[in-house]
């Protein structure tokens, strides 16, 4: 069997067709890579505006919480007091510190004296966080040198503050952290040093809100006494030390949530 053979013009003519087929294959692919150049460009644009958005909005939320953080600490309602030093025996003898009727290892509360007057008074607010910043706050177990050692005295007086309205007595500043299960925190150590220590703003209820440190003093059995656990604290008057402190002032932040 014989096949004719092709003339050159059908050659040519063939070489054409193919020729144009690849090019416009070759416009196609060229067109479709020209789009999705322009896609990724599209892309790559809406993400720049996206990150650029991105970054001025941080850096916004960044102004506005320094601006923020500012303003709280620097919003603040102090209590000035005149850094006078007073001891267990002191407060006792001069300022009629007794012995709370329910619980004969604690006193009541008795407001911070302050000689001069000024400044101890302020209007809280009671949601807000509040610091005593003490200049001494002085604690020991006098037990430590008996011999044996706390055989007679085996408690230790620490000091506890609480802001609050001016006109409560203790039985009511007792109710408010009872019912509320309030925590303290209970100041005094060897180092006498200058502290700041987190302290409740207590509202009674009922009472104007002008408010003043208040403050009492606890017996906690010595944490070196052998078995402690099995001892109860003694009488805050009659054993403990003679605990001290010396109060510079206290502030209240009322935009710090406490």
């Amino acid at each position: 069997m014989s096949t004719q053979a092709k003339t050159l013009e059908q050659l040519i003519s063939e070489l054409h067709t193919t020729n144009g087929d690849l090019v416009t294959s070759n416009n196609e692919l060229t067109n479709t890579v020209v789009g999705k150049m322009g896609d990724i460009n599209n892309a790559l644009s809406n993400a720049q505006s996206s990150v650029a958005d991105a970054v001025a909005t941080a850096d916004t939320r960044i102004s506005d919480a320094i601006r923020t953080f500012a303003e709280s600490h620097a919003d603040m309602r102090i209590n000035y007091y005149d850094r006078q030093l007073f001891s267990k025996n002191n407060l006792i003898s001069d300022h009629g510190l007794v012995v709370d009727p329910t619980d004969e290892t604690r006193t009541e509360w008795l407001q911070v004296p302050c000689a001069n007057g000024w400044g101890v008074n302020t209007y809280p607010h009671h949601g807000g966080l509040t610091k005593v910043h003490t200049v001494s706050g002085y604690s020991y177990s006098p037990g430590y040198s008996e011999t044996p050692q706390y055989k007679e005295d085996w408690s230790r007086s620490y000091m506890q503050f609480a802001l609050t309205n001016s006109e409560a007595n203790s039985a009511e500043i007792n109710e408010v952290i009872e019912s509320n299960n309030i925590p303290l925190v209970t100041v005094g150590g060897w180092w006498n040093g200058a502290r700041v220590h987190t302290i409740p703003c207590i509202k009674v209820n009922g009472k104007h809100p002008y408010s003043r440190l208040f403050f009492r003093l606890v017996n906690r059995v010595h944490y070196a006494v052998t078995d402690a656990q099995n001892y109860e604290p003694q009488n805050i008057i009659t054993h403990g030390g003679n605990c001290s402190f010396t109060v510079d002032r206290v502030v209240n932040y009322p935009r710090i949530p406490a």
